[in-house]
């Protein structure tokens, strides 16, 4: 699952942050594989802007979770920080790194504070920056003649954690058969591109080491009620959140019946229009499970990556209940296996998974 540490009218950013971790614990025990953090700034319906702290709280604090990013981004980091910071979790905890091409802001002051060097978000630069992270953490190094080429991230002798290019362009998904990383694709936010994507990554794929082989992960927006009609109820905050950010009016949830009741603007009935739904999974188990195996048979895909955002964090809990229930996890401590693609890192750490 991905968190984004979704906030609510009513509460603090600081409590979507901590209730993070009380969610981490609870899906650590219903056979949820990984936990990843989200890396977004200047978004009233998010607070999750640094996952490179949370997730070593969120490690600290589950027994079973591979805990990861989803993602950094990378262009608002320096790319030896970055692998010094996940080398440095590495020694601690299992281990994600998910890297992101998008400065994660709409605000143009937002990106500005962050002195992004020049042509990193789709560019030359975002490569080379890319390059960097995987020469620094002992990947890919870099070639003998680059002024770079000694830099290597401390602890020198822990392993980069298994990396996932993140996207939602068939751009990315070059990028990361080309490096030869594993590949989260959000199809929520371009859903018509996502099989297409996901067999041009694993038809174009070149293994960084024998034996690796593509590895790829849908990303979905998911909302699990008792029923249908209740699962479009717990949805309806959420959308009208991403909505408002549209309609450039950042706002952070609200609760199901302030939504139901909740006027609708022009300029909201026009940003809705620019909110594409045809990935969304809501409603209740039967159709989640019906949905989700659809869609893993079109993308082909190895893995799904779940997002639920509600205004109550209980609700969100249950959702995530219902979506083990509905799709047949096996609770922690009942021998479930490693998920495919981890198990040879599992047994003896390597940068790419495979």
């Amino acid at each position: 699952m991905l968190d984004q540490a979704p906030t609510r009218a009513g509460a603090s950013q600081g409590e979507a942050v901590r209730d993070a971790i009380t969610l981490a614990r609870h899906v650590d025990s219903l056979g949820y594989t990984r936990f990843w953090v989200a890396e977004h700034h200047a978004m009233g319906g998010v607070a999750s802007s640094a996952p490179e702290v949370l997730i070593g709280h969120v490690a600290s604090a589950t027994a079973h979770l591979r805990v990861g990013s989803g993602g950094v981004l990378l262009p608002n980091h320096r790319p030896l920080h970055v692998a010094e910071q996940f080398r440095t979790l590495a020694a601690l905890h299992r281990i994600d790194l998910g890297i992101g091409r998008s400065e994660g802001a709409t605000d143009e002051a937002t990106v500005l504070a962050f002195m992004r060097p020049g042509d990193t978000e789709h560019g030359a630069g975002y490569d080379g920056q890319l390059d960097e992270l995987l020469a620094f953490g002992g990947v890919r190094p870099l070639p003998p003649d680059h002024p770079l080429a000694s830099v290597r991230a401390v602890p020198t002798d822990v392993p980069l954690p298994p990396v996932f290019l993140l996207g939602s362009t068939p751009n990315s998904a070059a990028t990361a058969a080309r490096k030869g990383l594993g590949y989260g694709f959000a199809a929520y936010t371009n859903p018509e591109a996502a099989a297409g994507a996901l067999r041009l990554y694993r038809e174009q794929f070149v293994p960084a080491h024998p034996g690796d082989r593509p590895y790829a992960i849908l990303g979905l927006k998911v909302v699990v009620g008792e029923d249908d009609a209740h699962a479009q109820a717990l949805a309806l905050p959420w959308h009208l959140t991403l909505v408002q950010h549209r309609a450039g009016n950042p706002s952070p949830l609200m609760t199901v019946e302030a939504a139901l009741a909740h006027r609708w603007s022009t300029a909201e009935r026009e940003a809705e229009a620019r909110v594409d739904q045809r990935a969304d999974v809501v409603g209740g188990a039967e159709h989640v499970r019906g949905r989700i195996g659809a869609l893993v048979d079109e993308s082909q895909a190895d893995e799904i990556i779940a997002t639920t955002n509600t205004y109550d964090p209980a609700e969100r809990r249950a959702s995530y209940d219902r979506l083990a229930a509905a799709v047949g996890l096996t609770p922690a401590g009942m021998g479930r296996p490693s998920p495919p693609g981890l198990r040879a890192h599992l047994a003896e750490p390597q940068a790419t998974p495979g």
